[in-house]
Order: C-alpha cells, then sequence, then structure tokens
C-alpha cells in the first residue's frame, strides 16, 4: 500500500471568506471558500486520490489500511479547513445516541486547532455557569442565545475540544483545522438573523437541538507532550498530535493505524514525495517506515489507542499516570504517601491523583479503561488485598474494592517489583520475548519473573522474590530475618555500606572528597564519581561480583530470555554490564550453549512500575 495524496472538497457557505485560497490556493479566487474537505469518506464530499478513486472507495476495497485498532471498516473521521470570515450559526451536534434516533447516523464530536485568528477572533463554547436548558431555550426565542455561551479568545496554536452535546460557534476571524467523527449533522439554535442566497432566513433545528444539548460546563483540556509531539485531542474516534517539524523525523507505521498527516504551515519532504502548507496525505496502517524532512507544522490523526490509569504506592510518594496501551505516558500525578496514617486517607489520596493525572492527560475519565496499583509488600491479588506491606504499616487492607467503588472502573493489583518486571516486559527491553527477569536495585533488591508471557508470582502472590535468593550461608544479616540474601550484597543499600567501610578502611581515598568529608552523605552514586581511585573502583568491582554471581543462580535456574537490570544503580548504564556479562557467561551452568540470556540495563527506568501497573490487566 503507497501513501495517498489527497485532493479535497470544497464548500461555500455564506459565512466563508477567501483565506483558504490566500493561505493555500483552496477554491477559487474570486468566491467564496468556506470549507475544505481534507479527508473525507462523507458522501456530502469526498476527497479523492491521484488515480480518481474516492477515499472512500480505496478504504472499502482495503479496509486494513485503517489498521487493526479501527472501531469498524468505515473512516471514522472527517479534517476539514474552516474559514469563518462571519461567526458560524450557534449550533450544537448530538451524540451518538441520539444521532441515530433522530437521524439513523454516527454523531458529532469534534475538535479545533487554530491556524490563525484575528486579533478580536473569539470562541463560542459551552454554557454560562447556572444556565439551564430551559434558560437556552428561552433566549433562543429572544434571539439573546450568544449571552448565554462562554465566550474564549481564540489565538494561533489555541485547541478546543468540542464534546456531542455541547452548544458552540466558531467567531469570525478564526481559520480553523477541524476533526471529526465522520457526520455532517448540526443543528442550528440560533443564526445571527442571516439569510441564504435566495433571501429566506437559514433554517432552525431547534427542537432536534434542544433534545440534543447537554448542561455541563466547559473545561478545556490538557494537551500533554507525548514521544516530543503534543497531543491536542483524543476521542474515541481519533487521537490528534501536532508536530513541529524542524530538520527530519522518522516513523514507524504499525497494523494497528492509519496516520492521516495536514501541513498548516511550511513545506516537507515525505520520502519522496513534497507536501505543500493545507496539502493531506493518508498513510496506510502497516506501511512501516516513513520520514518528513522540512520545516513545518503538521497535524497528524490517527486511531486512539486504549488508556489506563496506572499507580505506583511507594513509601514516599503516590505516583499514577495515564498510560496507552502501548506504554506511553499522557498524564501524571503525584502525592506524598506521608505513613504511617489510616489507609483510607491514603487510599483516598490515590483515587485523588487517579482522577487528576487523567485530567492532566486531556482525557476524560470515561475514555480510561482499568485501573492498575503497584503495591510494596504481600499481594493477594485473587482477593485484591494488600496483605502486608510493612513501610506503610498497611496489613489485611482491601484495597481493590475501596477503588472499584470510588473510581467506577475495574482495578488490577500486584506487588511493586513486579508491576515494573511487567511494564519493562510489554513496554521495554524484555518486549518481543516470552521470558524475562527484571532485577531491580534499590533500598533491597526487588524482582519479577515473566514466563511464557505471565507473571510468576506463586501460589498466593508472595512468589518471585529474587532479593532473598541466598548468597552466602551465614552471611549479613537481612531484614527479611535470615543472613546473606542477595540484597545484602547487591541492593543500592549494601553498595552504600561497603563504600563506607571502604572509606574508614582507607581515609586516603578520593571516596572522601567526593561527599566533601561527611560519611554520611555517601550514597550509591558515590564510587561512580571518584574517578581514578583504587579503592572506589575496588568497591565497584566487589559490588558487581556479587551482583553477577545472583544474576548468574537466577540464569541457571530459570533460562529467561532476558535479564533486565533496572533501579538507581542502573542508571549507571552500560559501562557496568561488561564485567556482569563476562563473569555470568564464564560460570553459568550452560556456559558452552549456543542460546545465551542477554543481559541489559532496563530502558523504562522509573517509569517500569507505573507503566506495568496500568497493564496489569491486558
Amino acid at each position: 500500500m503507497e501513501i495517498q495524496k489527497l485532493t479535497p472538497t470544497y464548500k461555500d457557505y455564506v459565512w466563508g471568506g477567501r483565506r483558504l485560497y490566500e493561505a493555500y490556493g483552496k477554491g477559487t479566487p474570486d468566491g467564496i471558500t468556506a470549507e475544505s474537505w481534507e479527508v473525507s469518506c462523507h458522501p456530502d464530499g469526498e476527497s479523492l486520490l491521484s488515480d480518481g478513486r474516492t477515499l472512500t472507495q480505496y478504504i472499502a476495497e482495503n479496509p486494513e489500511v485503517l489498521g487493526s485498532d479501527r472501531l469498524s471498516d468505515e473512516f471514522p473521521v472527517l479534517i476539514k479547513f474552516i474559514d469563518a470570515k462571519q461567526p458560524l450559526s450557534l449550533q450544537v451536534h448530538p451524540d451518538d445516541e441520539m444521532a441515530r434516533a433522530l437521524e439513523n447516523d454516527v454523531g458529532k464530536t469534534e475538535m479545533w486547532y487554530v491556524v490563525k485568528a484575528e486579533s478580536n477572533a473569539k470562541i463560542y463554547c459551552g454554557v454560562k455557569n447556572g444556565v439551564t436548558k430551559e434558560d437556552i431555550k428561552d433566549a433562543i426565542e429572544k434571539n439573546t442565545l450568544e449571552k448565554k455561551l462562554k465566550v474564549h479568545e481564540s489565538r494561533q496554536g489555541d485547541v478546543f475540544f468540542v464534546e456531542a452535546g455541547t452548544v458552540h460557534a466558531i467567531g469570525s476571524g478564526n481559520l480553523i483545522l477541524e476533526i471529526q467523527q465522520n457526520s455532517n449533522i448540526t443543528y442550528r439554535l440560533y443564526d445571527w438573523g442571516r439569510r441564504d442566497k435566495n433571501g429566506n432566513p437559514r433554517e432552525l433545528h431547534v427542537e432536534k437541538g434542544l433534545l440534543s444539548t447537554k448542561i455541563k460546563p466547559y473545561i478545556k483540556r490538557s494537551t500533554p507532550t507525548v514521544d516530543g509531539m503534543r497531543v491536542l485531542g483524543i476521542s474515541k474516534y481519533f487521537k490528534v498530535s501536532e508536530l513541529l517539524l524542524s530538520g527530519e523525523a522518522s516513523f514507524i507505521r504499525n497494523n494497528k493505524s492509519y496516520t492521516s498527516l495536514t501541513l498548516v504551515s511550511g513545506s516537507a519532504e515525505l520520502n519522496s514525495m513534497h507536501l505543500k502548507a493545507g496539502e493531506s496525505v493518508f498513510i496506510p496502517a502497516g506501511y512501516g517506515k516513513w520520514s518528513l524532512k522540512g520545516e513545518a507544522t503538521v497535524i497528524m490523526t490517527e486511531n486512539s489507542p486504549r488508556y489506563f490509569v496506572g499507580i505506583d504506592l511507594g513509601g514516599t510518594n503516590i505516583a499514577t499516570a495515564v498510560v496507552d496501551e502501548n506504554g506511553k505516558i499522557y498524564g501524571r500525578a503525584k502525592k506524598k504517601t506521608n505513613t504511617p496514617r489510616p489507609n483510607e486517607e491514603i487510599f483516598d489520596d490515590i483515587i485523588e491523583c487517579a482522577y487528576e493525572c487523567v485530567k492532566n492527560s486531556g482525557l476524560d475519565f470515561s475514555q480510561i479503561e482499568s485501573v492498575g496499583l503497584g503495591a510494596p509488600g504481600t499481594i493477594d491479588k485473587e482477593k485484591g488485598t494488600i496483605e502486608y506491606a510493612n513501610n506503610l504499616k498497611i496489613y489485611h487492607a482491601p484495597v481493590v474494592a475501596y477503588l472499584e467503588e470510588r473510581l467506577n472502573k475495574k482495578v488490577y493489583i500486584d506487588n511493586d517489583a513486579n508491576a515494573a518486571a511487567w511494564g519493562e516486559y510489554v513496554a521495554g527491553t524484555g518486549k518481543n520475548t516470552k521470558s524475562m527477569v527484571m532485577i531491580t536495585l534499590g533500598t533491597g533488591v526487588g524482582g519479577g519473573i515473566i514466563e511464557n508471557g505471565r507473571l510468576v508470582t506463586g501460589a498466593w502472590g508472595g512468589g518471585a522474590e529474587i532479593g532473598h535468593l541466598l548468597l552466602s550461608m551465614g552471611g549479613e544479616p537481612c531484614t527479611c530475618g535470615r543472613r546473606g540474601c542477595f540484597e545484602t550484597y547487591a541492593s543500592a543499600t549494601a553498595l552504600i555500606n561497603q563504600t563506607k567501610k571502604a572509606m574508614q578502611e582507607h581515609p586516603e581515598s578520593k571516596l572522601w572528597q567526593v561527599v566533601n568529608g561527611d560519611i554520611n552523605a555517601v550514597n550509591g552514586k558515590t564510587p561512580f564519581l571518584a574517578e581514578d581511585d583504587e579503592v572506589a573502583k575496588n568497591v565497584i568491582s566487589t559490588y558487581l561480583y556479587y551482583l553477577a554471581e545472583g544474576i548468574t543462580d537466577i540464569k541457571n535456574l530459570l533460562q529467561p530470555e532476558v535479564v533486565a537490570i533496572g533501579g538507581g544503580i542502573s542508571h549507571e548504564g552500560e559501562g557496568i554490564l561488561e564485567p556482569i556479562i563476562k563473569q555470568v557467561y564464564r560460570d553459568s551452568y550452560t556456559r558452552y550453549s549456543e542460546n545465551q540470556t542477554k543481559i541489559v540495563i532496563a530502558s523504562l527506568k522509573n517509569d517500569a512500575g507505573i507503566i506495568g501497573a496500568a497493564l496489569l490487566g491486558v
């Protein structure tokens, strides 16, 4: 399948102007071009391919070009430029349910990207506080409806997300790119007293419009940055992003979604195709790699993925984020855990953070499929309880039931280390493998095991405690009550203790300079900052030896495809891997085998836990 440059259809409504011709050469130099339907399969105005087929025909013949995430085999959106020389009518669009009842059609949720705006340009969107449907009806009869609506200043680059049922209008002086559901249903409530070409008052649709109107406040949505692009709007039907191209950007289009590109300014080369401002293209799902090169503002539309909320409950912070099915983060929120305190207070803060991160993501909570919680300690996944989390002073707490009742979403739970492992498996270094072990080097040594695409957690959810493998019989005391556990030698805490001991034995070491003579300031980075210091090198070498010993045991026991090292120490990067890999491959039982476990640095870093928690239900 090839990339298709599209030819639009033009509309000459009475409120239109000539800026589409002046800016992009669309329409005719003397007439009105109110709208340019850029990417459309709607029968009222279809886009054309270079071979003369309509976009509708092309998709009907090849529905796979829409991608596996498509809602149906029909194109879900309509993308158009709008030039409002005069204000559009005060109007409303029905949602899907009302559209089916009234018109046997789909509804119309839309979003506007302001391409250009004159100094006094305005947007009417949503009713003022306290306005009722009866007030709207009365205002329509008195021709004063605009006084009941919220008025917003309009500036270049602004975004307005207009849910179906919202009374709205584009004011004069706006040049807009609109991305909407594939619908042409508009119910006019008031039209400023205008007449049509024949001198007759333009038709109003008050009865259907009032049936379709929803009275709720208009809240401007957030536009988070994901993968370097501003996400302008997300709905069930589309995800729209803004790419500010300066130079070159490359993409790989998988089989999940098509991509539509519209240049609102500048010019670019799309592979070998030249694009100028105002042009639109359709890139089929599964196309593979493509790149843009130039200076341009590009609006990208694609299928909307599935969205989830991830919660990482820690001893210090409650961290939440909206995560899509591909592991991309859209919005975050955080609070201090502030333990010890009653369970319900902690859980209420989790709920507040969950709602806040969704708000920050630009989504509505109705678009969230499920919620996942990664919590420390022993977890009973079947009961949905935190059985024992010593640092939080939580015992036998039915957290899942509490959250489900208040969030009205399915909630999944697992140990935080298992959640981090799952995140790294589905969206990080374990992606496209069947088995992986994640080792998290922090205050202790956490971890998770994935085998055949499933977390290994034991009969009651308390398994995979990698940090409590025995590394030395009768060795260093562990917080679990035993001696010689892996985490007493390979955690960040262990490295700190090893560094302090070396400093006390070697007062001449540069390690003292790193911490300005304060041994209590030692942290996991300290030995790596003492360059060319033999004492520091020995501390690191000994620590990595212990770490490699534990990894060798894991490799011998499980033979995973990948061992991923995460946590604070992993931030030292690839430099710590060489001695670990050399020792593990030398000492492991399968050292002569052709297939060997890959030992890598975890790629998701501090986000592994929150991404994994979000995707526990996937």
